[in-house]
């Protein structure tokens, strides 16, 4: 038995532990302001990311032709209604493509605010180069984590970076 194969799944096993957030996820150190925008929204108001300020921020540029976007917006659906009570929100934005073509893709499948990008000028101002791209943006305004593409594990990797970001206060120490 050749025992090459049975060393490299060890070395993948070992490499993917569930203690930690996944190494292809960027922290931003220090954190950097976050480029404010204002864009409009699928159906409802424009939405302005200073708006969100004190709350952390989920946005991911997508859109209806990117298969990868496919797997990442359900899960991030799922993070926004788990945390979006805690002082969370995910802003779905939605780049160059007509209002009815992402409303005929969602269907009505996501209740996370969608935005539209049809010029793709504040991608360009984050550099987003490649689709899905998510950054995360914390309490104070500061881009804090940046992650590229999609390959599983995301719902996993935002509840680890979330319960940090939204740990309930320690409780105050009797004096």
């Amino acid at each position: 038995m050749d025992p090459v194969p049975i060393l490299l799944s060890l070395l993948v096993l070992a490499g993917c532990g569930q203690q930690g957030i996944g190494a292809d996820w960027k922290r931003i150190e220090p954190g950097v302001a976050a480029i404010d925008f204002e864009l409009p929204q699928l159906d409802g108001p424009p939405v302005k990311l200073s708006d969100y300020r004190g709350r952390v921020v989920v946005m991911e540029f997508w859109a209806t032709w990117c298969g990868p976007c496919r797997f990442s917006l359900p899960s991030l659906e799922v993070i926004y209604k788990r945390y979006r009570d805690r002082g969370m929100t995910v802003l779905l934005i939605n780049e160059g493509e007509e209002a009815e073509v992402a409303r005929k893709w969602a269907e009505k499948r996501f209740t996370a605010p969608i935005l539209l990008d049809r010029d793709q000028a504040v991608g360009a101002r984050y550099r987003v180069r490649g689709i899905p791209r998510l950054f995360i943006v914390d309490q104070a305004g500061n881009l804090a984590y940046a992650h590229e593409g999609y390959g599983g594990g995301l719902e996993r990797n935002l509840t680890l970076i979330l319960d940090e970001f939204l740990a309930p206060p320690a409780p105050a120490a009797d004096g």
